[in-house]
């Protein structure tokens, strides 16, 4: 292992009866730099186009949005949501997203394909909102999830990214799936729970279903997951111990509790979670609560703690919000900026690292 030594001189100032100043002593610190040393090897910076997708479209500057928002940033990798079957549009957007990252880039960026919730015909409330589970059925006491059937959505969504020209680099076969949320989503406990007030498939099989049936394709994208809300509550090694850990490329997680917005640096979550299973690849794939400069902690604490790879900002582009405050599209009227869009503050720190 080779080593470096830096001398680094620290002059003691002091100020004479002339009233200049002269530097009358020196102290001296030998510092080892180690680089064969290595902790991990960053992937990249990631961020999602999800829910205002249609409002970078529309809008007349959006040209000059990609180019920020992809050759300014120097995004490595985004994240969309897959809605085949029920919001067919969605396709051609993020079509549209892919050569423009491309052509601002000068080279494809990777994709990564996150499930929010698959189509009615497969929930078990017959709505892709509202939470509910995968379609199951009961016989002799018995009760089957259709893990298979979603597989086979999953396989079809990526002949369909295919045939468009797009080859997702990641999958997640469930954003948040500890969270019922009035939006798009889809429960799925560590593994199946069914009681008398609660039926509910699991993560695993699941899992175990897409990876099965993606195994026998010639490429398949990585596998990311289980994408749980936050890093407090085990909610991550709860999750992770209960399926096959060869059946994921990397272990993903959002930072919605576990973690504090205002203070990033009183939190062991971040310790904690990077000893669980280091072996495996850690991505932070979606946060974006705080102000920005306690953001620059929680981007530190999550490289440097939890020794993850990967760090994806949520909101790309969002109203009042985001990297880039999107102004209203389709009138220029209501226009805060000249250019319809605002650099934010968290986009010059996420830019920064």
């Amino acid at each position: 292992m080779n080593k470096y030594l830096l001398i680094l001189w620290f002059p003691a100032i002091l100020t004479g009866w002339s009233g200049k100043l002269s530097a009358q002593t020196g102290t001296y610190s030998a510092v080892n730099l180690l680089p064969d040393e290595s902790y991990q090897t960053v992937t990249g910076f990631g961020a999602s186009l999800a829910f205002y997708e249609n409002w970078l479209t529309a809008h007349p500057k959006k040209a000059e949005i990609y180019d920020v928002i992809f050759r300014e940033l120097s995004l490595d990798i985004l994240r969309v949501r897959n809605t085949f079957d029920y919001e067919n549009t969605m396709i051609g957007r993020v079509k549209e997203f892919y050569e423009a990252a491309r052509k601002s880039l000068g080279k494809p960026i990777d994709v990564m394909v996150t499930s929010w919730g698959p189509p009615a015909y497969l929930k078990s409330n017959n709505s892709v909102s509202n939470g509910g589970t995968l379609k199951y059925s009961g016989s002799g006491g018995r009760v089957t999830f259709r893990y298979d059937e979603f597989a086979r959505w999953w396989s079809r969504s990526l002949d369909n990214y295919i045939s468009n020209g797009i080859f997702p680099a990641y999958i997640s076969i469930q954003n948040e799936p500890d969270w019922k949320a009035s939006y798009e989503s889809c429960l799925l406990k560590p593994s199946e729970t069914i009681t008398a007030t609660d039926t509910v498939a699991g993560y695993n099989k699941a899992l175990a279903a897409v990876y099965d049936t993606l195994a026998k394709r010639s490429v398949r994208p990585r596998i990311l997951g289980p994408e749980c809300i936050g890093i407090g509550y085990n909610a991550v090694e709860n999750y992770v111990n209960a399926l096959d850990i060869s059946k994921l490329d990397g272990i993903a997680h959002h930072l919605y509790h576990g973690a504090d917005e205002t203070d990033p640096y009183i939190s062991d979550n971040f310790t904690k979670v990077g000893k669980f299973r280091p072996e495996v690849p850690h991505f932070q794939t979606e946060y974006s609560r705080g102000e920005w400069f306690p953001l620059a902690g929680v981007i530190y604490k999550t490289f440097n703690d939890e020794n993850a790879v990967a760090y994806f900002f949520w909101d790309l582009i969002w109203d009042n919000g985001g990297l880039v405050d999107l102004d209203f599209p389709w009138d220029s009227n209501r226009w805060s900026n000249p250019k319809g869009y605002t650099r934010t503050k968290q986009f010059y720190v996420f830019r920064q690292f």
